[in-house]
């Protein structure tokens, strides 16, 4: 049997297993047929490691695959692991030393390549903060340490990552390493890069390239793959700021666990969203070539999904009076009782509806916001919710704007090319900032309905046991308070969070020990909680895809075991 032969008989043997076990218990590593490891020898944690890119059609790839991705197809084509510069990096299997710090790869400052002879692979370890201390045809055990991770930047305030491939012999393939490394891979997606994480739809192939394990092989030889003509979510320069509900306070929980049931079919559909009044599911489907349809599907009944429109995407308010859409490169306010629409001139933007659907908020970049770079000025405008009143609020150096309520913003601000930003409240009315915090290795900032709390991930502090997920006032004075959890989390109503628990035994705290999911909740305000889904029947969400309604009854995920739309309705 030749390496190109053994090499293909292991990818399918291991995509079939993956499909496997998606429906039984998960697979020991001997059981698996996975050939490789993880490259670290510490589980992860917000002190340790954590997942922050997958492999092929990433949002991070279609941002910016042009400037990072050119020779791989505009593909990533690897994985990239976020890690504090010098976290030990394992070889992921046996084999010999082939090549150290060939910059033809990039992956600077430091790289390294290990053949693994007996499998017909090659991985190749990047962004290394010294050069290994090995020689060329050592031989290397699975487990042994061979760098650390280090800053492709060099400063180790940048974006310090090690970049994981996985190649051909000759180079030229690189495969996805989600199919060869044993790993609990949808819970490792659940906390992660939130700018990167996940995969751009194209709405003329709106199913294809959704899942982590169908993503195609990066020929590095071969034109880019990812040249789509519409997008959702749209390019990230484009982009609108999170939306805000208004405050309220959703039902109290019943008794019991919640009930779920299958809103799609397999295979359909990932990144759905909700209509404003909670009553549907909304996705998009469709044929291969042909512009993508938006489909809703009702909560509340049992009927088959309804066609309801084509894409371009729409983002509607919280009242659902309102939507924008853009038409040719323009964008539309439009009233959605009379069909009357204004132009708003944004510069290609989308706003974002205010939490009580009386402004507009959007942020226009001169450039692309490249991570690593020196961030672009950029503009901050309100209007009202019509499009009239266009006001230009500010600037900032890159960095994000979220609406707290009808007169306030939450901004969020790069200091320099460092991965620390400082927050403040923005009032509208006098265009004046009011300090709030500073947060070193700041992601997935959540705004609670009517903006009274923020959440925000803060991993990898100077002092381990301050690592972890923190919610904080958005008052002057306020400080950050550590959470009891670090999980993927979301808002159900102004004081309670939904969050996932991991495993068998519902750890609170990001775990692979058993890749199922529970969903339990967490009220900010006193620190009660329960867990809301039957533990006999745990699940396991793909991608971090799930969604809470808006009116805090429901919530919706995509499912990693039959790649559907499945449906929670809470107790």
């Amino acid at each position: 049997m030749t390496l190109r032969m053994k090499r293909r008989l292991i990818m399918l043997i291991a995509l079939a297993v993956t499909l496997c076990a998606a429906h039984g218990a998960p697979l020991s590593h001997a059981q698996s047929n996975k050939p490789f490891s993880l490259p670290f020898n510490t589980p992860p944690s917000p002190s340790t490691w954590l997942l922050s890119q997958q492999f092929g059609n990433t949002i991070g790839a279609f941002n910016y695959g042009r400037y990072w991705y050119a020779a791989g197809q505009n593909l990533h084509f690897g994985l990239d692991f976020w890690a504090p510069c010098g976290t030990p990096v394992v070889a992921i299997a046996d084999g010999i030393v082939d090549q150290i710090d060939n910059l033809s790869f990039g992956l600077e400052p430091h790289n390294l390549t290990i053949f693994h002879r007996d499998l017909g692979y090659t991985s190749v370890y990047g962004h290394l903060n010294t050069k290994p201390s090995l020689l060329r045809g050592q031989p290397v055990r699975r487990g042994d340490v061979v760098g650390t991770v280090g800053d492709p930047d060099r400063t180790c305030q940048s974006r310090p990552h090690l970049h994981l491939e996985i190649r051909s012999r000759d180079y030229r393939i690189a495969y996805n390493p989600m199919l060869l490394i044993e790993a609990e891979w949808e819970t490792l997606a659940s906390i992660g890069y939130h700018h990167f994480g996940g995969f751009v739809k194209d709405l003329y192939r709106p199913n294809r390239w959704q899942s982590a394990y169908d993503q195609p092989d990066v020929d590095f030889n071969e034109r880019p793959l990812n040249s789509f003509r519409l997008t959702y979510p749209p390019p990230a320069r484009n982009a609108p700021p999170p939306l805000t509900l208004p405050n309220f306070n959703a039902p109290p929980f019943g008794e019991g666990y919640a009930t779920m049931r299958r809103l799609a079919r397999p295979g359909c559909c990932a990144l759905p969203f909700w209509a404003p009044d909670s009553s549907a599911v909304y996705y998009y489907d469709g044929e291969e070539g042909t512009l993508a349809t938006r489909y809703a599907v009702s909560v509340l009944t049992e009927r088959d999904p309804q066609p309801i429109g084509i894409a371009p995407h729409r983002y509607y308010s919280p009242d659902g009076l309102w939507e924008i859409v853009q038409v040719d490169g323009r964008t539309r306010v439009v009233n959605r009782g009379t069909g009357e629409w204004r132009e708003v001139a944004t510069g290609g933007a989308y706003p974002q509806f205010s939490p009580n659907s009386t402004r507009l908020l959007w942020h226009r970049h001169p450039d692309d916001n490249i991570p690593g770079g020196i961030p672009p000025l950029t503009e901050v405008w309100v209007a009202n919710v019509d499009g009239t009143g266009r006001t230009l609020l500010g600037t900032q150096q890159g960095g994000a704007v979220y609406w707290l309520d009808e007169g306030r913003l939450l901004a969020v601000e790069p200091i320099g090319r460092t991965q620390t930003f400082k927050l403040a409240l923005w009032d509208i009315a006098t265009r004046q900032k009011t300090p709030l915090t500073e947060v070193k290795n700041l992601r997935g900032v959540q705004v609670a309905p009517g903006g009274a709390i923020i959440l925000f991930y803060a991993p990898f502090q100077d002092d381990p046991s301050r690592s972890g997920l923190y919610g904080m006032l958005t008052k002057a004075g306020a400080q950050p308070v550590l959470l009891p959890f670090f999980s993927s989390y979301r808002w159900r109503d102004s004081k309670t969070i939904l969050y996932l628990r991991y495993g068998a035994n519902a750890n609170p705290i990001l775990s692979t020990n058993g890749g199922q999911m529970l969903i339990a909740s967490y009220d900010v305000t006193t620190g009660e909680g329960r867990i809301l889904t039957d533990p006999a029947q745990p699940f396991r969400i793909a991608n971090d895809d799930w969604h809470v309604s808006p009116d805090g009854r429901h919530v919706v995920f995509w499912n990693a075991d039959d790649s559907a739309l499945w449906l929670i309705s809470l107790p």
